[in-house]
């Protein structure tokens, strides 16, 4: 037989090197073109080309794809569809970054096209790295189908939505107040800054009266720079203080600029001194309080964080930061600083680079979400799409309902170039997915398309219905969509999920998909978030070569809880690396003793009760995992078979079978077992299982085209099981007394039992056999009485004593102390428990359950110890 020669042990790095070659080359991961079963997609969230993939992607890819494999297996019609994200902000920042160290140039000074073709070079090195990653993790992609939102055809779909939104005026165009980031040099929108805690200066200003120099008002601020821009000092106009103040002006100080004084309902009185200064240009409350005293917007920070525009020529060209102690400086020798204090605020930063964002007034182009915004919300509140966990459901409600218009225009240079041209002789504005040759106004020819590409999220938007060709109608379109799940990360929700219901709606005309799994993230093992700084990221690619795919996607998978965050530890994934071996030593031994005979079917009449025995326990772990997997409770089921394999298959079934090698039945029962744990295996330790199914395959090729388990009424065995689960307990409780005392563990010595239980004596006599070789028995005897026996060192278990006889005075004087001990502490164990029982908030609050179960244990260490007691007093 082909297993005969199965290696001694385990080589992962051998196993996995070429198995994933040999399923693309088969075509397993694509659909069958005349399909039977009941579709199932999954798109795959696309990984952005900034390099390589770190562990989170990892577990967001890994799952998912534990249960294409599963579904696979059940017969439905899979599509499982990879694609890449050209990421516009992230890859140009890797890019510019990159051309700069080698280069020491600028974008600019390359040129828009010759610096894309640069970028489209790191596209394809990156593309291909990440390609080759997910490769080695094993999942069963369809890269026929292989997409990426940046190609050709993705760039006619986002045209074409962008055209067909603007013609329904959902986008438009509009000067507003927004965020920017200095670094990246692009707008950003509310979801892409961060807000973060810092400790900075509130300092109160003197702005003295124009009636009157030595009179004067005071306002505080956080950014003194920004007063270069000032246009007005606003106050409640119910506020005493200032009250008879509002109409006159204020002289600007250092700018030297009248501005006046206004009454505005928004002032927080509580804030500084109750008299705010109203800049505009520069910040979102006080660009609202302009647009409603008709005030006008003092440019005065530019695009790059500079100071700009109509002030002081000293402070022109500085750096914000840089002019804010220039500023401060100069109020300081002019004596109209009254104070400052330290400050504890929020600041907003770009998510990506970390720099302080600067609120920025442009013109820039927006999507209309009031009309898009509450069918995706009522798709979720109907149950077209649930979210697991369904906790998350609150937090995309909250967002949704208090959505604002979503700034899609971003100052980058990759990305999905906006179609909208304009007319450099009439200004007319023209929206179209080709490139039009002449006005449509006045005729003219020089029309110029608008420099700024869409935000990164919006092609990814269009992701579930664009990868499957709606545009085209197609095929898989057709048949796949809605898809079945979205797997992702909680910190996406807005960003992605929201935006891909809303358009999946509008556009594809039903909901993107059916369930959104959401995935936590991945912290070290002491809960720390991961990161270079803090030197505690970890390589997937190093942990694949260390311990192997199959324990990495294992151990993500065990700990993969929706919704909760992952404490990752080197040393776990070592133990599933040890639990690969186990499997495949397990396996070995099974395969060296097939001899080819074995009935291709198990005849329950032929087999032994301890064959029964694993036919039922395994078909109740297939009905707990199948459970579990159809709740995406991956974990648990992970859990479950995990402690199957080690505690039940190797630690029990493979000892009993070796006293039944001799049997062509328990052979095939050995078979059978076998190939159904590699079949639930198979979707979370993929190549280990394959290269195992090799050596006992049977009419496919594959493990992937095999049946995933169900349970069967074929193997249900109570009786047989419920005796060898005496049995099992028996033999534990032996096995117990002789380590406790220091027997050897080969030396086989005569064994006296005695059992309250006659059913549970009957089940033990017909399997002795078992019992003497578990046990290392010389002989074994059950009697009804051992007090008339020699003295000998005894265990306890339920209804069974067990009797070992002593061989000198010694081992008596050794078991009276043991005993003792172990007397002492169930009695202290009844006591606390008879407490807990007697009052207090278990006894009251407790389910009737957890209370009778309590009760139940109770009781057996009552009738334990007195069993031990006993035998104390014949040992004395």
């Amino acid at each position: 037989m082909p297993g005969k020669n199965m290696e001694k042990s385990y080589d992962h790095l051998q196993t996995e090197s070429d198995w994933y070659r040999r399923w693309e080359e088969n075509g397993l991961f694509t659909p069958a073109s005349e399909p039977t079963g009941i579709p199932f997609s999954i798109i795959l969230p696309p990984p952005n080309v900034t390099g390589s993939l770190h562990i989170g992607h990892a577990l967001t890819l890994s799952l998912p794809d534990i249960i294409v494999r599963r579904k696979k297996m059940q017969g439905f019609h899979v599509l499982w569809l990879p694609g890449v994200d050209h990421a516009g902000i992230a890859t140009q920042m890797m890019v510019e970054k990159n051309l700069k160290k080698e280069t020491g140039q600028a974008k600019e000074d390359l040129g828009r096209e010759a610096f894309l073709r640069l970028v489209w070079e790191w596209k394809h090195s990156s593309e291909k790295q990440i390609v080759g990653q997910i490769k080695k993790l094993g999942l069963a992609l369809d890269w026929s189908r292989m997409k990426f939102t940046l190609s050709d055809e993705m760039q006619r779909v986002v045209r074409r939505v962008f055209v067909a939104l603007y013609g329904e005026g959902k986008i438009y165009q509009g000067t507003y107040m927004v965020n920017r980031c200095p670094s990246c040099k692009t707008v950003l929108s509310d979801l892409e800054v961060e807000h973060q805690e810092v400790q900075g200066r509130l300092t109160y200003i003197r702005y003295p009266l124009s009636r009157d120099a030595k009179r004067w008002v005071v306002v505080a601020t956080t950014r003194p720079e920004t007063m270069l821009g000032d246009v007005a000092v606003a106050v409640h106009p119910r506020d005493p203080r200032y009250k008879k103040l509002i109409g006159q002006e204020i002289r600007l100080p250092l700018a030297g600029r009248a501005i006046p004084i206004v009454g505005d309902e928004d002032v927080d009185r509580e804030f500084g001194t109750g008299a705010v200064k109203v800049t505009p240009a520069h910040d979102p409350v006080d660009f609202k309080i302009a647009l409603k005293h008709r005030l006008e917007k003092i440019v005065v920070i530019d695009e790059q964080a500079r100071m700009t525009g109509p002030i002081p020529e000293k402070y022109a060209g500085l750096d914000r930061f840089a002019c804010r102690q220039a500023v401060l400086d100069d109020l300081r020798s002019l004596g109209l600083i009254e104070k400052a204090e330290e400050y504890t605020h929020n600041v907003g930063h770009c998510q990506r680079c970390e720099t302080v964002v600067e609120p920025h007034i442009s013109k820039q182009w927006f999507l209309k979400t009031a009309e898009l915004a509450p069918p995706a919300i009522a798709a979720v509140r109907g149950n077209e799409i649930a979210f697991i966990p369904d906790k998350w459901k609150k937090v995309y409600f909250n967002w949704m309902e208090n959505i604002q218009d979503w700034c899609i225009s971003r100052q980058l240079w990759w990305g999905h170039r906006i179609p909208a041209f304009y007319c450099q002789e009439c200004q007319e504005v023209l929206v179209s997915e080709a490139e039009p040759e002449r006005c449509p106004r006045c005729a003219g020819t020089r029309l110029v398309q608008d420099p700024d590409v869409l935000d990164t999220w919006f092609s990814s938007a269009l992701w579930p219905f664009t990868t499957l060709g709606w545009q085209d109608d197609s095929p898989d379109f057709r048949t796949f969509y809605p898809t079945s799940i979205m797997a992702t990360g909680f910190d996406i929700i807005f960003f992605w999920v929201a935006r891909m219901i809303m358009m999946g709606l509008h556009f594809g005309k039903a909901v993107p998909f059916r369930e959104v799994l959401i995935n936590g993230l991945i912290r070290d093992e002491k809960g720390q978030k991961m990161s270079k700084t803090k030197n505690n990221a970890v390589d997937p690619l190093d942990i694949i070569r260390e311990s192997g795919a199959d324990a990495l996607r294992f151990t993500l998978a065990i700990q993969a809880v929706p919704g909760m965050d992952i404490a990752l530890s080197l040393s776990r994934i070592k133990g599933y690396k040890a639990f690969a071996n186990k499997i495949w030593n397990a396996s070995r031994f099974v395969v060296m003793n097939l001899q080819g005979d074995e009935p291709p079917v198990v005849d329950a009449a032929r087999v032994s009760d301890a064959d029964k025995w694993i036919l039922h326990s395994l078909n109740l772990l297939v009905q707990k995992v199948n459970e579990s997997f159809d709740g995406y409770r991956l974990y648990e089921a992970a859990d479950l078979i995990y402690h199957f394999i080690w505690d039940e298959y190797c630690d029990w079934y493979l000892e009993f079978s070796k006293s039944d090698l001799e049997s062509p039945a328990t052979r095939s029962v050995l078979r059978l077992t076998l190939l159904r744990i590699l079949q639930l295996l198979h979707p979370f330790m993929p190549f280990i299982s394959e290269e195992i199914y090799q050596r006992i395959r049977g009419e496919k090729e594959f493990l992937i085209q095999t049946e995933f388990p169900a349970f069967t009424r074929e193997f249900v065995f109570p009786e047989a099981h419920a005796a060898v689960e005496t049995l099992k307990k028996v033999v534990a409780e032996t096995r117990k007394t002789r380590t406790e005392n220091r027997i050897e563990p080969n030396k086989k010595i005569p064994i006296f039992l005695k059992c309250d239980a006659p059913l549970e004596r009957q089940h033990l006599e017909k399997h002795l056999k078992y019992f003497d070789f578990l046990s290392r028995s010389l002989k074994t005897e059950i009697v009804s009485d051992l007090a008339v026996l020699a003295k000998g060192f005894r265990g306890v278990s339920q209804n069974w004593e067990i009797l070992l006889p002593f061989v000198d005075d010694q081992d008596r004087r050794q078991e009276l102390q043991r005993l003792r001990g172990e007397h002492d502490k169930l009695a202290r164990l009844i006591e606390q428990m008879e407490a807990k029982l007697a009052g207090g908030d278990f006894a009251a609050k407790a389910p009737a359950e957890v209370i009778l179960n309590f009760k139940k244990n109770l009781q057996e260490y009552i009738e334990k110890n007195a069993k031990i007691g006993k035998t104390i007093d014949d040992l004395s």
